[in-house]
């Protein structure tokens, strides 16, 4: 695993975790965690976003001083934060700020104790995996803003890859130490990251900036998200002190909590890595029984279809798509592929009673670009959920030869006419002719340029399996076979 910091405060990317708290960090030079290269709030969608603070230091210096971490409200007295903001305090300790102006100096601000701490009880300090807890106030925040977590079917589409997502906080806006803090809060917009660079290791470009991906060493992807954006060229990320505040996805009433600010990288706002965030929709059934309501899936929308199998040419990805084996049965099915440029090219196709698979082909793609590929099944115009994403690359095998012509001639020696002979864009690297027999030796011979071959020392009277062989840098394509009995 990379440096890794916890994010109390809001630039996130991974290393070797650093579980120092954002009221650790103040204890060290009272600093205060902001999201870097984000715009200064407040914004109208973000009345939910509460500041946690040391009890001891608000009441000597104020919530400027104390404030450690975010979180969200998401009922009057319920607030989901990350766990390793609260990992080793009780609620004595803990304060919670609502400041409508988004000034943790403000006099309009609320300060409220708390009641309760809830941590989720498989929460990994080490990894920081199963990053979320609950907190529930002592007092009611009546009249502020919440906001509902989301279930699995709205962070499926809400996370999809490239899907626009928010971040804010009063985390540090600088890239390293010294930290900086703002008063008011900074808002960071991002995009999701797929999990091909969210535990699959690849590298991701955001507005032609590149990103290094995570493996699966260091990423959990069932419970964890990467989100990162670009201003201006420059990386946007959450930061120290912006840990446990809320990654939001959405607009207007089907705005959702998605993620929650979990660790990054010992730089904020670096190319070397992303934000990871914890993956809230992973955690419902937690949450429900620390009494966060949870949206249900609605009954008529279909379940995510699945990426059974795919092949490829040149320029075009043919994806089978298997129905889910329970829930409403899809009317259509849509696959999309996106390239890394951000570009979306779909197919679609009605979905069949029987079989429950049917295949889908877009074509005019770029041969060899990787594209994240997902797929929906659509019931009423009700779109389901994305399935599981597929990155594939459009291969670019060579046709695959077909012998036309095979004659025995005396003294061990076949001819052939061999046609498709294309590396469909790519330069043949191989085309041959193999003959082979068991007991005996394989003999070969090279397919020249007007399709013909001639294969010798084959064993008189002995009955031969031939068949063409092409390859390019992509893979290979092998012909039918014919049998002949060399004389």
């Amino acid at each position: 695993m990379i440096g890794l910091r916890p994010l109390v405060g809001l630039c996130v990317m991974a290393s070797a975790v650093i579980p120092a708290t954002m009221a650790q960090a103040h204890a060290a030079n009272h600093a205060r965690p902001q999201v870097v290269n984000g715009i200064s709030g407040p914004s109208p969608d973000f009345g939910f976003l509460v500041a946690l603070g040391d009890r001891s230091i608000e009441r000597k210096y104020g919530m400027e001083r104390a404030q450690f971490c975010g979180g969200a409200l998401t009922t009057s007295s319920l607030v989901i934060t990350a766990a390793h903001c609260v990992k080793g305090r009780t609620a004595r300790e803990i304060v919670v700020g609502s400041f409508p102006d988004g000034d943790l100096g403000s006099p309009a601000g609320t300060i409220v104790r708390v009641a309760s701490i809830t941590i989720n009880p498989r929460f990994d300090s080490e990894r920081l995996s199963n990053d979320i807890a609950v907190i529930r106030l002592d007092t009611t925040l009546d009249g502020v803003a919440t906001i509902a977590p989301a279930n699995a079917a709205e962070s499926e589409v809400l996370t999809a890859p490239r899907a626009p997502v928010q971040v804010a906080g009063w985390g540090a806006t600088t890239h390293r130490e010294p930290w900086r803090y703002p008063s008011i809060y900074r808002v960071g917009n991002l995009v999701a990251f797929p999990e091909s660079a969210c535990g699959g290791g690849e590298d991701f470009t955001v507005d032609g900036v590149v990103f290094q991906g995570y493996d699966s060493a260091e990423i959990r992807s069932r419970v964890m998200l990467c989100a990162e954006g670009v201003r201006g060229g420059q990386p946007v990320d959450a930061c120290v002190g912006d840990s446990g505040g809320p990654l939001v996805g959405g607009e207007g009433p089907a705005r959702r909590l998605v993620g929650v600010v979990s660790w990054g990288t010992n730089t904020c706002a670096t190319t070397k890595g992303t934000g990871v965030y914890s993956r809230v929709s992973a955690f419902s059934g937690f949450l429900a029984g620390a009494g966060v309501p949870i949206t249900p899936t609605p009954s008529n929308e279909p379940l995510p279809p699945t990426i059974t199998r795919w092949t490829t040419t040149s320029t075009s990805i043919s994806v089978t798509v298997a129905a889910a084996a329970r829930g409403p049965q899809p009317d259509t099915y849509a696959v999309s592929a996106i390239d890394s440029e951000g570009m979306v090219s779909t197919c679609q196709v009605v979905a069949p009673d029987r079989p429950r698979t049917v295949e889908c082909r877009i074509a005019g793609l770029a041969t060899g670009e990787p594209y994240v590929v997902t797929a929906v099944a659509i019931t009423a115009d009700v779109p389901s959920a994305p399935s599981l994403t597929k990155t594939i690359r459009p291969a670019g095998l060579p046709s695959r030869p077909k012998i036309t012509f095979a004659e025995a001639k005396k003294g061990g020696v076949a001819g052939f006419i061999v046609t498709k002979i294309n590396g469909n864009g790519s330069p043949l690297i191989r085309s041959e002719v193999k003959c082979r027999a068991v007991g005996y030796r394989t003999r070969s011979a090279p397919i020249e340029k007007d399709g013909i071959a001639l294969v010798s020392r084959l064993t008189r009277g002995v009955t031969y399996s031939c068949f063409a062989v092409t390859a390019n840098e992509y893979g290979t394509s092998v012909s039918p076979r014919v049998r002949l009995r060399a004389r």
